[in-house]
């Protein structure tokens, strides 16, 4: 497997609210504290709603052959599973919210993703944004408004932003985007998460 090929694995826009919200708990030991109870839970809602969910009715749209692959590589055909996504994520914010309630800055990134999601199902109809681009941007939109609100971010913002860069680098030499949709997905996702935070 090509070393590009594995960065577009393991940064996967599938994993990444995932990822956001697990390194938020990490370097918030006082939210975690909060929510110590109900962590197994948080985590098994966001895992079914974020990810084994959205990926089954991926395999249920090829079966029924409405999308060509996993990666589905045609735009037009990534609106419909786009929009089952954010029904899925909208799903576990539903269960999530009453015991996120005394963690404010979770729900606003759980919220920022569905966002991100659902722009890009309507942009995907017209044009192919990178989908990887935008999850990542989100993370680091999450961790710029964490910056600005409590600081002590700032490493792991700059980890995120180096990863956005190999991530980008990446997608255009698999030829899998060029650089506008590249800089679109990474700026619209970084502007949702930022400013949903920042807002809520």
């Amino acid at each position: 497997m090509k070393p590009t090929q594995l960065i577009s694995i393991i940064l996967h826009p599938i994993f990444m609210p995932l990822i956001a919200l697990h390194l938020t708990l990490l370097t918030t030991p006082s939210l975690a504290l909060t929510l110590n109870q109900n962590l197994i839970l948080i985590y098994s809602i966001l895992i079914f709603s974020t990810i084994v969910l959205p990926l089954v009715s991926i395999f249920w749209l090829i079966q029924k052959g409405r999308v060509s692959s996993l990666e589905m590589s045609n735009h037009k055909e990534r609106s419909l599973p786009l929009f089952k996504t954010v029904i899925w994520m909208s799903f576990g914010y539903y269960l999530l919210q009453n015991i996120l309630f005394y963690a404010p800055i979770l729900k606003a990134e759980l919220l920022g993703a569905i966002l991100i999601i659902l722009l890009a199902a309507i942009i995907s109809k017209f044009w192919k944004i990178s989908l990887h681009l935008l999850g990542i941007g989100g993370v680091v939109g999450v961790f710029i408004a964490l910056q600005i609100m409590h600081g002590d971010f700032l490493y792991l913002l700059l980890l995120c932003i180096l990863l956005s860069g190999l991530l980008g680098v990446a997608r255009i030499k698999q030829k899998a985007h060029n650089y506008a949709q590249v800089y679109a997905g990474f700026l619209v996702g970084l502007s949702v998460e930022l400013i949903t935070l920042l807002v809520y």
